[in-house]
């Protein structure tokens, strides 16, 4: 009886190994396809995320995570070298994921800062005529560890992800035994609040406000989680999670349904986030939903090996065409349909 629960113990161990080395995406067999023909620009490090503005262009969060300088935030314009924005940044600037809300002709630009003590939103008005940043301290705030994305609900109100519960080594083993310990927060003038809990790190995320409807990109399960939502109500509802979509990272909408950018394997991003001489492959999904907003298709719109950009973190719609980004590597990509 010991030797036979010995032998299930030592199974059970094998099989969970197998399927989280299938889940980091070691057997997945990358190929350079897609429906898209793109340009390389240069002139920017390490941009994780894209904000589209309704004039066309876009704002780029910027940071060399190969490096220790401070980042900053850039306007994108087409195939246009990258501006670097002028402006009163904080002492501290280390951006992460970025949202914008626009309202009567203002641009008002929301930033996950990662502080060295804990992160921050730090919010900026964008005066256009300037191409300058103007810091807004009254409506930044401290927001504690592990902060990913914000997705604006109004000026006030925002959504974040906290992609672990713990840092360091403790938010390693959460990632490798792919523990659900990460959450959506709901940020009003009330403080911090536990939206969604019970997600496998949580990234990317969108909220319609229109629709009342809110998307999570849960990296380690490779899904992105559906949920019915609105900002009077106390718990969102889950409509569905569609997995199959391999290390997701940021969602955005695009006129069509959603683009999230993914990593297939995630072995090879965490090997290229130590050596900026390796290589991380990339895809991005469009995803369409159902009838009640849940996501209920997904189709490849470029798949690398990362030779032309490694690692993208995030997939734009920027003057028609998609723009992409990457977390670790130079440069950017705009693509358009072949």
């Amino acid at each position: 009886m010991k030797k036979l629960t010995i032998i299930v113990l030592v199974g059970a161990v094998l099989a969970f190994a197998v399927n989280l080395l299938i889940d980091a995406g070691l057997f997945y067999r990358v190929q350079e396809s897609g429906g898209l023909q793109c340009q390389k620009i240069t002139g920017i490090e390490g941009a994780e995320d894209i904000a589209p503005l309704s004039d066309g262009g876009a704002i780029a969060s910027s940071l060399n995570r190969h490096g220790s300088a401070p980042g900053a935030l850039y306007y994108l314009n087409g195939s246009d070298k990258p501006q670097r924005l002028a402006g009163d940044y904080p002492d501290a600037f280390f951006p992460h994921g970025i949202d914008v809300w626009q309202q009567e002709g203002e641009t008002w630009i929301y930033v996950v800062n990662h502080r060295p003590q804990e992160d921050s939103i730090d919010v900026f008005r964008f005066n256009r005529a300037q191409m300058r940043l103007e810091y807004q301290p009254a409506l930044s705030r401290a927001v504690g560890n592990n902060i990913n994305d914000i997705s604006v609900i109004d000026k006030t109100h925002w959504l974040l992800t906290r992609d672990h519960r713990w840092k360091g080594f403790a938010g390693r083993v959460e990632d490798y035994l792919r523990l659900p310990l990460s959450s959506v927060l709901l940020a009003d003038e009330a403080g911090l609040h536990t939206l969604i809990d019970g997600l496998h790190f949580a990234n990317g995320i969108y909220y319609s406000r229109a629709r009342g409807r809110l998307y999570v990109a849960e990296t380690t399960r490779g899904a992105v989680s559906s949920w019915a939502w609105q900002p009077n109500e106390a718990a969102p509802v889950l409509l569905g999670r569609f997995s199959g979509l391999h290390g997701v990272d940021n969602i955005l909408p695009d006129g069509q349904g959603m683009l999230v950018a993914s990593h297939p394997q995630l072995l090879k991003l965490a090997a290229y986030q130590k050596d900026a001489q390796a290589r991380s492959p990339s895809m991005v999904w469009r995803l369409t939903t159902g009838a009640q907003g849940e996501i209920d298709q997904a189709s490849m719109l470029y798949q690398s090996h990362g030779e032309a950009l490694a690692a993208v973190s995030v997939a734009a719609p920027v003057g028609g065409k998609v723009m992409m980004g990457s977390v670790f590597d130079d440069g950017l990509l705009l693509c358009g349909e072949q």
